[in-house]
C-alpha cells in the first residue's frame, strides 16, 4: 500500500502497528522544519523535500524505517558569496522503538518512538547536513572576489594594482630573489 502525504514528513503506523512483519510503503512530499531554527545556520531549504520508503514491523514495537530522500537547499558560494541551489539526496535507515538504544555494531540509527507515528523533519535535516560539501561552490570555475576590492571577478576584472602587499609584511619583499 502507497501513502501520499503532502504538507508533513509525518509516517503513521496506524496500519501496521498491531501486525508484525507487515510493511507500508510511502511517498511523502513535505516542507522540513525550518533548518535555522533547528540550529542549522549555514543552509535554508529551497521547497519541501520528498521521502520514497517503508516501515517494517519488526514486532516487539520495534518499527525499521528506510527509504530515500531528495530536497532542494539554498547555500551560499564559499568563493563569490553568491546564492545558489543544490539537490541534495540520500538514504535513511533508523529503528524507532519504545527506548531508544544503541547498535553495538554502528549500522542502525535507533530512535525513540513516541505514539503512532514517525517524524522524519529532524532526521533528514540531520542526513541534509551531513552531505553538505564543506566549502560549497556555485560552479567550480566560480573565481571569487578580488580581495583588494571585492570585486565579483565572475561579473568581471578590477583595475587593482594586481598583487598588493599588506604593509605588515612589506619588509620580507627585501628577501625576494632578483627577478621574482
Amino acid at each position: 500500500m502507497l501513502r501520499d502525504g503532502v504538507s508533513s514528513m509525518i509516517l503513521s503506523l496506524a496500519k501496521i502497528k498491531h501486525h508484525p512483519h507487515m510493511v507500508q510503503e510511502y511517498r511523502v512530499t513535505a516542507d522540513l522544519p525550518d533548518p535555522a531554527a533547528a540550529g542549522f545556520l549555514d543552509f535554508a531549504l529551497a521547497g519541501p523535500a520528498l521521502f520514497c520508503g517503508a516501515v517494517t514491523n519488526r514486532g516487539g514495537g520495534l518499527f525499521l524505517v528506510e527509504g530515500k530522500y531528495t530536497a532542494q537547499v539554498k547555500l551560499a558560494c564559499s568563493r563569490c558569496l553568491a546564492a545558489f541551489t543544490l539537490p541534495v539526496s540520500g538514504e535513511i535507515k533508523a529503528v524507532y522503538g519504545p527506548s531508544a538504544a544503541d547498535d553495538a555494531e554502528g549500522e542502525l540509527d535507533y530512535r525513540e518512538l513516541s505514539g503512532d507515528e514517525i517524524a522524519l523533519g529532524g532526521m533528514i535535516l540531520d542526513e541534509i547536513s551531513f552531505s553538505l560539501p564543506m566549502q560549497p561552490l556555485c560552479n567550480e570555475e566560480c573565481r571569487g572576489l578580488c580581495p583588494f576590492c571585492g570585486i565579483d571577478l565572475n561579473s568581471g576584472n578590477c583595475d587593482c594594482a594586481g598583487e598588493q602587499i599588506d604593509p605588515r609584511w612589506e619588509k620580507l619583499t627585501e628577501f625576494r630573489p632578483a627577478g621574482k
